[in-house]
């Protein structure tokens, strides 16, 4: 009798109860305040541990289940066991490698990089459980395995971090077998497709973006189809934005492959329940509240992306604890923004652009905050989009442009 070790997972969950479960809220005193400097500097980097879940995050631990199920049935087949003979006489033949059971299924996860996909596939794979085991036949599975993609699309680099994270999870030897000097490296992707079959649902293949970046991407790509199609496991892969173009060219990848695209977030309910959670752990000495037109500038200084806003709050109360004015407002924000993120100043800018492009929203219905207590730098913001404030709200222009530039006023 086969076995169906998709019984062995833990019981799919759907809606709140989701989303409680995904959700990281670490615990969070108000009198935290009150300690030394030191203490909630080192308390402050609990802010980096939050995760409030969107969406796409539910929609990904649901695919990545599914994409478990499918694997895990398929390893209790008569097929699995014909596919473990064909590739044990591939290898130790030297013959060309054949298909048959074929990959249960396949998935990419595309979005920009601080969007937050990469945190959303951890806890749908912790969600899923740790390693599973069944007795009859005995056998160890890890249900959903993230392994990174080397920075240099090396395959052979991949195949052997394949088998270290295996035998980490699980605590074998197979990478100091397929280290041995006679091993070639057809065998190591032999034993590859042996060990995934073996031991693995889904196998999650993290940074994709460099099988794009590298020319040796091509035979990268070429690897991770034949360990689809010789070990019958679902492969998930991350990435960039950079990776759409490369998988719209490459139509058996396409093919195969279901694409979950995320984005930063839009200005809206989502955004505004991830700011009050961040803003609500505040560790300087002196309270402040969240205001609409607070919410409207960390959008503006972080065009929706999580990684960004979380460093802002994050970095505007280490400032201002370290130089004493102990409060997280308007002032230590723009503070960290101008010190801590210039070299984002570019893509933020040009990521609100894009939004602006795209929205059907006029700007003047975007309420810009009043007390702004130092200058804003030109690059937040445009003479052509304050032009539009002063008109349609009828504001004084030159005292309006004086909030955001140095403004000389000349008689002739």
């Amino acid at each position: 009798m086969m076995s169906d070790y998709s019984e062995l997972l833990p019981k799919m969950l759907f809606g709140e109860e989701l989303r409680n479960e995904l959700q990281i809220l670490p615990e969070y005193d108000d009198s935290v305040k009150n300690l030394d400097a030191s203490t909630r500097l080192l308390k402050l980097m609990d802010i980096y541990k939050v995760f409030v879940p969107q969406n796409l995050s539910l929609e990904i631990y649901h695919k990545l289940y599914m994409m478990t199920v499918m694997s895990l049935q398929q390893k209790g087949t008569v097929d699995a066991t014909r596919q473990l003979n064909e590739n044990h006489r591939a290898m130790t033949s030297n013959k060309e490698y054949r298909g048959i059971i074929t990959g249960a299924s396949s998935c990419t996860v595309i979005g920009p990089s601080g969007c937050g996909k990469t945190t959303s596939v951890q806890r749908a794979v912790e969600m899923l459980g740790g390693t599973i085991t069944n007795t009859q036949p005995y056998r160890k599975i890890i249900p959903a395995l993230i392994v990174s993609t080397p920075f240099d699309a090396n395959y052979r680099g991949l195949l052997l971090e394949i088998l270290i994270c295996v035998d980490n999870e699980l605590d074998t030897d197979y990478y100091k077998a397929a280290c041995k000097s006679n091993v070639n490296a057809q065998q190591i992707l032999g034993m590859v497709c042996q060990v995934a079959h073996l031991h693995i649902g889904t196998l999650i293949l993290d940074e994709i973006q460099f099988l794009v970046q590298h020319r040796a991407g091509t035979t990268l790509y070429k690897m991770i189809l034949q360990l689809i199609n010789n070990s019958g496991i679902s492969v998930m892969m991350i990435g960039t934005e950079e990776c759409l173009d490369y998988f719209d060219q490459a139509p058996q990848m396409a093919r195969r492959t279901t694409g979950l695209q995320y984005r930063n977030l839009d200005y809206g309910d989502k955004f505004k329940e991830l700011c009050k959670e961040l803003f609500y752990r505040q560790y300087t000495k002196n309270p402040s509240e969240l205001t609409e037109g607070t919410y409207v500038w960390l959008y503006e200084h972080s065009a929706g992306n999580i990684a960004n806003l979380t460093a802002l709050i994050h970095d505007a109360q280490e400032l201002s604890i370290m130089d004493g004015s102990e409060c997280l407002n308007i002032t230590s924000l723009t503070k960290a923004y101008n010190q801590r993120m210039q070299m984002l100043h570019g893509y933020i800018v040009q990521k609100k652009l894009n939004k602006k492009k795209n929205s059907s929203k006029p700007i003047s219905s975007i309420t810009v905050p009043e007390q702004i207590e130092t200058k804003v730098t030109a690059t937040d913001v445009t003479i052509a989009e304050i032009a539009g404030i002063v008109k349609n709200k009828d504001l004084n222009a030159i005292e309006t442009y004086k909030k955001y530039f140095n403004v000389e006023e000349v008689v002739v």
